[in-house]
């Protein structure tokens, strides 16, 4: 059994995803990567050998929503390294969506992939990290999105607070078996998905800040809840408790008028 820190970060092609897989293999994990994109994930291994030669990286090509290959992942991962510290199920989707151009399609492919993707992911880890007992790690990708639900964001909203409840169901059972659940919600983060909001968005993060603030909130602490930046969290916290017609009055604003154009998928 290896004796270095193992972990599994999906949707790491990019983002936030790709960040932390940067940071993480940077000090000293070994990383498994995961994406569809096989041409980014061998691009990143090669960058991090390149900037750091014994930097650990190991591509590994998967599509979450595919149960019989996250399983093969998994089965890998224990196979090569013989543990698995750290998970991190990332892997989303996200474009916006307006009422006036609104599909059941887009909710059912958020859905399969933002919870699907997760649940596959978590089926395929627990016996393993249950098996081996106390200390593993898993944290489950939210967002402030899943708090409350957003102008032109009606699936992802959804997605990300069944996300959020699904970690608050399975925590005090995996407290009693010793494992650590968290999930992480961040604010506004650059990336690819977030290019397509066509709204200013506040308090916007570099994907490498996010990144490292992920990382801390992974190994600083053994909280459920990793947000950040964290001003922006406490106001979405703070709109949780607010009445629904003081809450929609702030979030008229940010509704689309009629004629306006919803961004592109």
């Amino acid at each position: 059994m290896s004796e270095q820190k193992v972990v599994w970060i999906t949707g790491a092609s990019s983002g936030i995803g790709e960040a932390l897989a940067r940071v993480m293999a940077r000090d000293g994990w070994r990383v498994y990567a995961s994406a569809r994109r096989a041409d980014r994930l061998e691009t990143l291994a090669a960058e991090l050998t390149a900037e750091r030669p014994g930097a650990d990286l190991r591509p590994l090509v998967l599509d979450v929503t595919d149960r019989a290959a996250t399983a093969a992942a998994v089965a890998r991962i224990f196979e090569e390294s013989g543990r698995l510290d750290q998970a991190v199920l990332n892997a989303g989707i996200y474009w916006p969506q307006m009422a006036t151009a609104f599909r059941a399609d887009d909710v059912h492919e958020m859905f399969r992939v933002n919870v699907g993707g997760i649940a596959e992911g978590l089926e395929a880890i627990l016996p393993r990290m249950i098996e081996a007992g106390a200390g593993g790690r898993i944290c489950l990708m939210g967002s402030t999105a899943g708090y409350r639900g957003l102008p032109t964001a009606p699936a992802y909203s959804g997605t990300k607070a069944a996300v959020i409840a699904m970690g608050e169901s399975l925590k005090p059972e995996l407290d009693h078996l010793g494992l650590v659940l968290q999930v992480a919600c961040p604010g506004f983060v650059k990336s690819e998905a977030s290019e397509t909001n066509a709204f200013p968005m506040p308090m916007l993060m570099e994907t490498e800040d996010a990144a490292q603030a992920f990382y801390r909130g992974l190994t600083g602490h053994n909280r459920f809840e990793i947000t950040f930046p964290k001003t922006f969290a406490q106001i979405f916290k703070t709109m949780m408790s607010l009445p629904y017609w003081l809450f929609f009055a702030a979030m008229r604003p940010l509704a689309p008028k009629l004629g306006e154009d919803a961004a592109p998928k």
